[in-house]
């Protein structure tokens, strides 16, 4: 059983400048060739008994009838976090972000960068720096996969994921890439005894 992250899927995002297609040059004919091709994509890796668990903008402007269907096409069993998008189209967030643990490291995932000072409080952003090894986010679409603010910082959306799901050794092994090319800023080891704030 394996774990798998994605983000920013925008099924059904569509108006008349062209929609997620056009804003992030996306290779699709149109939204019903993208739709079909990111689900099939997704579907190529996760497998029944995997999770999956998608970082936010999973739909736009839909109804629960529809992210009902495009769930239903999904393997496996999967998780939804909240996004910018996420509101009155029909998703079941089960949060805006969340702690996990990804073999031996600490992640913080929210779809918005944890460093958005717009978005998370200075006590979220500082407690994320100081005992999180790294963190997941999706939002920004093409603009990045990755940086550095204080901690790397790993885009799972698939804009730059080659359209699909990331597992969690694929993410571990980008990570250590990263620390090891001496990107990763001034961190210290995260204390395992430390409980998140309850902010969130």
């Amino acid at each position: 059983m394996n774990r798998f992250w994605t983000a920013d899927f925008h099924l059904g995002h569509y108006n008349k400048n062209g929609g997620i297609i056009a804003y992030c040059n996306r290779p699709f004919r149109n939204l019903a060739h993208m739709n079909a091709a990111l689900i099939k994509e997704a579907n190529m890796r996760v497998k029944p008994e995997d999770t999956g668990i998608h970082v936010g903008d999973f739909c736009v402007r839909s109804s629960n009838e529809k992210f009902a269907a495009w769930r239903e096409q999904l393997h496996g069993k999967w998780v939804f976090t909240r996004g910018n998008h996420d509101k009155n189209n029909g998703v079941r967030t089960a949060c805006t972000s969340m702690f996990v643990r990804m073999a031996h490291f600490q992640v913080f995932v929210s779809h918005i960068p944890f460093f958005y000072e717009d978005f998370f409080p200075v006590e979220l952003r500082e407690y994320v720096v100081k005992y999180c090894d790294f963190a997941l986010c999706g939002h920004v679409h093409e603009k990045w996969a990755d940086r550095v603010e204080g901690i790397p910082v790993l885009n799972v959306g698939v804009d730059v994921r080659k359209y699909r799901p990331i597992s969690d050794d694929e993410l571990c092994v980008e990570y250590l890439k990263i620390k090891r090319e001496g990107n990763h800023g001034k961190h210290q080891t995260p204390r395992r005894d430390m409980h998140p704030p309850h902010i969130l």
